[in-house]
């Protein structure tokens, strides 16, 4: 399979670059590719993954059902709307559409709940069993490092960043109670493993709506109107930046600085410049999220900014449900309208 894009090693001189509408076919195209890329190496590598830790064959299919959707997902968002079978070779497209018929037949029709990245920080947990910052980063940094070199041998001239389906940041967050050196479990969460604008509004969205805990979603949605959340003392969150086959500790960027009132480490950098990506596409996002889930009592003693009695968190659930959640739900289905993708029910794909 022909994968390469067009044109694509030539330098600004070439006519492409001075043609703008060429040049916009060009810069699709090449997106396209890398996308291609990223599908069929992120497929690929979790198959082996799979393969590897032999979970059972329930498992197994739940997973590997839950990847190829968003992957496909994915596909049929780009500009160039791409199928199962622009990721996969014909020989096996047609042995995973006989193992998994369901991420084939809903991909264009229903919307995931997690990103790539996200399902392999769940793998990582429930199946690999990490439960120590060293299992979860060694357990990662030998997925990347096994993505890394397979591109290299495919695609030597794309880069790692150029890889549409790795997360650049992870995060953990745990609570620790007075008197309780142990601590909760660490709950991880990754930076958004997807591309484009908009495509990342359509998963922010989705993401609020369907799968991060009401704080959050809150937090996110009010996240260019200077409202917080505040966790209690003894909540602390931790972010990684992925870089040179290791994970290197990662001050909070504005963006979450302004959402979250938390014990981050390292502490936020008062230096700090604005970011140009959107509220939510942080790990800390999803990390904060699974610790709330996690442990069901603390969200009750969470507050918002807003002015008392209207800080509470029965307050911040109440706002969720007589007015974010409708307007998430709007949003979405303008997005996914200028994408051409069925909104009208809002169908989430559920593994069987």
């Amino acid at each position: 399979m022909d994968w390469h894009p067009k044109e694509q090693n030539q330098g600004p001189g070439h006519a492409v670059f001075q043609n703008p509408s060429r040049l916009l076919a060009w810069k699709e195209e090449k997106n396209k590719y890398q996308l291609q890329i990223s599908g069929n190496l992120f497929i690929q590598q979790f198959l082996r993954l799979l393969i590897k830790w032999q979970p059972t064959e329930d498992i197994k299919k739940q997973y590997m059902e839950k990847v190829l959707h968003t992957v496909f997902f994915f596909g049929k968002l780009h500009k160039r709307q791409m199928t199962p079978n622009d990721f996969l070779e014909p020989r096996s497209s047609q042995r995973l559409q006989d193992m998994y018929p369901q991420s084939f037949q809903q991909y264009s029709t229903h919307l995931p709940s997690l990103t790539p990245y996200s399902i392999l920080l769940q793998f990582g947990n429930e199946v690999a069993g990490c439960r120590t910052q060293e299992e979860m980063e060694t357990f990662l940094c030998e997925f990347n490092s096994t993505l890394q070199t397979a591109m290299k041998q495919q695609t030597p001239n794309l880069k790692p960043s150029k890889f549409t389906f790795r997360a650049a940041i992870v995060a953990y967050s745990f609570y620790r109670e007075p008197h309780n050196k142990a601590g909760s479990p660490l709950f991880y969460g990754a930076s958004l493993s997807c591309s484009g604008l908009l495509e990342r509004k359509i998963m922010i969205s989705i993401l609020c709506l369907q799968t991060w805990h009401r704080a959050v979603a809150f937090a996110v949605y009010h996240g260019k109107d200077n409202l917080a959340i505040v966790f209690p003392d003894g909540v602390q969150c931790r972010a990684f930046c992925y870089s040179n086959g290791a994970f290197k500790e990662k001050s909070p960027c504005v963006n979450c600085k302004k959402m979250y009132h938390v014990n981050f480490q390292p502490p936020p950098d008062d230096t700090m410049e604005n970011v140009q990506w959107p509220h939510g596409n942080c790990a800390e996002n999803e990390s904060l999220s699974k610790l709330l889930h996690g442990m069901p009592g603390l969200q009750y003693r969470v507050l918002s900014t807003h002015t008392p009695p209207l800080n509470t968190y029965q307050a911040i659930e109440q706002e969720f449900l007589n007015n974010i959640e409708t307007r998430l739900r709007n949003q979405l289905i303008r997005l996914l309208q200028e994408k051409d993708f069925p909104h009208l029910s809002l169908e989430f794909f559920q593994p069987q």
